[in-house]
């Protein structure tokens, strides 16, 4: 006997998500406009996330991509930004879809993949400025 699917309008995510910031910000990345104008903003919200690179990455690739890269392909895209609310549920919708039904949208990834190349430098260089420095040895 299957499981009853999750209702359609149904979040596994609570509005204190700490993903919910990161998720905001990548998601500028699928805007219909020019997104390095947005790097600093998406920089500054990874690099103080929680997160390590690896699973900024995974979120990108599994939460926001599958759910906004129709987005990028539109005529006429969203390019003044995402409502949050809208987002988190378009993602939690996606999220309840198998893994491998989530990577098959790579195929749309090319652009989104050489954005990531630039950002993750920069969400390194942010973090290692932010670290405290040692103190100094007596």
């Amino acid at each position: 006997m299957r499981p009853a699917a999750a209702p359609v309008g149904a979040t596994e995510v609570a509005t204190d998500d700490a993903r919910i910031p990161v998720w905001n910000a990548l998601s500028d990345l699928y805007l219909d406009t020019d997104v390095t104008l947005s790097h600093d903003y998406i920089v500054r919200t990874l690099a103080a996330s929680p997160y390590s690179l690896d699973e900024l990455h995974e979120m990108l690739m599994y939460d926001v991509h599958p759910a906004l890269y129709p987005n990028l392909m539109s005529v006429a895209g969203e390019w003044a930004g995402f409502d949050e609310a809208w987002l988190v549920e378009r993602i939690a919708t996606v999220r309840r879809q198998p893994r491998w039904r989530r990577r098959i949208t790579h195929w749309f990834a090319r652009d989104i993949g050489a954005q990531w190349r630039t950002l993750e430098p920069m969400i390194r260089a942010a973090r290692s400025a932010a670290l405290p420095s040692p103190a100094p040895q007596p």
